[in-house]
């Protein structure tokens, strides 16, 4: 508890987070705030805790995926699995839009971002995200793929579409735009599209996640799920199509 009387949680990892990429920007990596030492305000939206650290420098964006993405398409590319090969033709067409993607800043994506992370007060206002083990640096929009199951669900090992996920959906992207710095927010408005790609490209990623540098084990519910989340398009992209079109 600090001096004012408000709790706050404090989470220890296993390993350190790499925060290379970002020191290279001046400036605070969190909101500033008037508590003891230095610690994580309380903020309005939940939007601004993640993307202060954005980097609008295209070559660290390369590395990134050059070092990292792109292998991790290759070895999707290269499994045997039947399941996996099933998504070799997407696979191949996101490797061809990978260099697109360079322009894009690099942001501090939740490897597991769900509603038991998200920290809510006492006004519903999202003061806190907690568990940033495995959190990495990726281009911006790849992280937000975690928008399927935070508007969406998963009931009886079925990916559900409930009555209520546009509304959640849409202000979660108002939030997003809200929240970020200008320079990504004109990206969003000029090229949605390219976001609309690092989303998809990141729901592919997540759902056949590394192990060791391997492909590793896979949720098939996830998997029976992918052709439908493949299909998302965001709100600025679809205008008032459907969120899926399957």
């Amino acid at each position: 508890m600090l001096e004012d009387g408000r709790e706050v949680v404090i989470q220890f990892r296993p390993e350190p987070l790499d925060i290379k990429p970002f020191e290279a920007r001046p400036g605070a990596k969190v909101p500033e705030g008037n508590t003891p030492q230095r610690g994580y305000p309380s903020c309005d939206l939940w939007a601004e805790c993640l993307p202060r650290d954005m980097l609008p420098k295209p070559s660290r964006t390369a590395t990134t995926i050059d070092g990292h993405i792109r292998p991790h398409l290759q070895l999707i590319l290269a499994s045997n699995d039947a399941q996996i090969r099933q998504f070799h033709s997407t696979a191949h067409t996101m490797l061809a839009k990978l260099d697109k993607l360079k322009i894009l800043p690099l942001f501090v994506a939740h490897f597991d971002l769900n509603d038991v992370n998200i920290m809510v007060d006492n006004n519903y206002e999202v003061s806190g995200i907690v568990d940033w083990e495995l959190s990495t640096p990726l281009p911006f929009g790849m992280g937000f793929a975690r928008i399927h199951t935070l508007a969406g669900e998963y009931s009886d090992r079925k990916f559900c579409v409930p009555d209520e996920f546009e509304d959640a959906e849409r202000g979660f992207w108002e939030e997003i735009q809200d929240g970020i710095p200008d320079h990504v927010r004109k990206v969003f408005k000029d090229s949605p599209e390219l976001i609309q790609d690092a989303v998809l490209l990141g729901t592919l990623l997540d759902a056949f996640q590394l192990d060791d540098g391997k492909i590793g084990g896979y949720n098939q519910a996830v998997v029976e799920a992918l052709p439908k989340l493949l299909t998302y398009q965001l709100p600025m992209v679809r205008g008032d199509a459907s969120p899926y079109s399957v």
